[in-house]
């Protein structure tokens, strides 16, 4: 499986698996059937139960159609129904934070990538591309990658706290949710995965992150430190 690094905010390196073909034509064939259903909703609900033959206004309804990728990716965070069904995500390729401008040219290319062609450039360019980019991504600086989730975000950020538990750290509250995320996900990543040499420098590059913004020194190994500030963001945050 093809996979790429993508640079965080704290300059970490994180690997991710780059979505298959498959992934993306089910996911494709999911948003279809769901755009479907709601032009049927549309034209059932004004021509049918309402008695309103009115073109112009069934067309009105059916127009956002036409935006379904574009604003599902902008508000939800480069993620359709269909993406989301698959564990598959929009991201930018160099690991900043997905743009709606970005987006745009990622829907205006996929009237020839995909609409016109029915989706056989599309094809051919992420399988030659190899990184998981139709021409469109490419234009766009974008990727689709492989996000399997086990858990919520929510879920990703908690960490058991005792009841008379005092943070060792009080300057873990200074973290954001997206700090504590990505502890959580390279904690996960350096024990799920048989290849300590490489992952140990993650641990070490994610320690030395989190020490230099919460301004913070410990005599603890890598993991220890990072899940000791999980714990006590839990706990600055748990009477929020």
């Amino acid at each position: 499986m093809e996979t790429i690094q993508l640079d965080t905010t704290q300059n970490v390196s994180l690997e991710f698996p780059v979505a298959s073909v498959a992934d993306r034509i089910l996911a494709y064939l999911l948003d279809l059937i769901i755009m479907g259903v709601y032009a049927l909703a549309v034209v059932l609900t004004i021509v049918v139960w309402l008695g309103i033959d009115d073109g112009i206004l069934t067309f009105i309804f059916l127009f956002p159609i036409l935006f379904y990728h574009f604003l599902f990716e902008v508000f939800f965070h480069g993620q359709s129904p269909g993406k989301r069904m698959m564990n598959i995500r929009v991201f930018k390729a160099d690991g900043t934070q997905l743009t709606a401008g970005s987006c745009f040219v990622r829907w205006i290319f996929r009237l020839a990538d995909v609409t016109i062609s029915s989706g056989a450039i599309a094809t051919i360019f992420i399988i030659v591309n190899g990184k998981g980019q139709r021409l469109g991504d490419i234009a766009a600086g974008t990727t689709i990658l492989k996000t399997s989730r086990k858990h919520t975000f929510q879920q990703t950020l908690w960490a058991e706290v005792e009841d008379q538990y005092e943070p060792r750290y009080p300057e873990a509250e200074t973290l954001s949710d997206q700090d504590v995320q990505l502890i959580q996900e390279v904690i996960h990543t350096t024990t799920s995965h048989n290849r300590p040499d490489t992952y140990m420098q993650l641990l070490t590059n994610t320690r030395e992150a989190i020490e230099k913004k919460t301004n913070t020194m410990a005599h603890q190994s890598d993991i220890e430190y990072l899940r000791t500030m999980v714990k006590d963001y839990n706990a600055c945050h748990r009477n929020n």
